[in-house]
């Protein structure tokens, strides 16, 4: 499990969205590689009380892993739905880490099942 540091910024983090924040991000290591595990985690909650009506709450992670920071973040009407989009482009971001930091062995194998499949 991920070590997550939350922030709020011009917003009160009650229980429920501490435990939901910790129960969609804070798995997220499973999916790196075993030798990249990551550092720490966190999330910063910014509520714009100016801001459209649409994106009224920004969320940003920003997951720590050797090597680079992988950033994500967007900004919706619910936190709740924000952590769910948030999720599903670190998910996105560590497939591409996870592909580019892979043994060179492993990335020749799959190059030549791509062009096998590509024929």
């Amino acid at each position: 499990m991920i070590d997550i540091q939350l922030v709020g910024r011009k917003y009160e983090i009650d229980k429920e969205l501490k435990k939901y924040v910790k129960r969609k991000l804070g798995t997220l290591d499973k999916y790196l590689p075993r030798a990249h595990k990551a550092i720490g985690m966190s999330v910063d909650i910014f509520r714009d009380p100016s801001g459209k009506e649409d994106n009224r709450y920004k969320v940003t992670v920003k997951l720590e892993v050797p090597g680079q920071d992988i950033i994500a973040e967007t900004a919706t009407i619910n936190p709740h739905s924000a952590i769910d989009i948030v999720e599903q482009k670190l998910k996105l971001q560590i497939k591409k880490y996870k592909e580019k930091h892979q043994p060179k062995r492993f990335r020749i194998k799959e190059s030549w099942a791509r062009l096998r499949k590509n024929r």
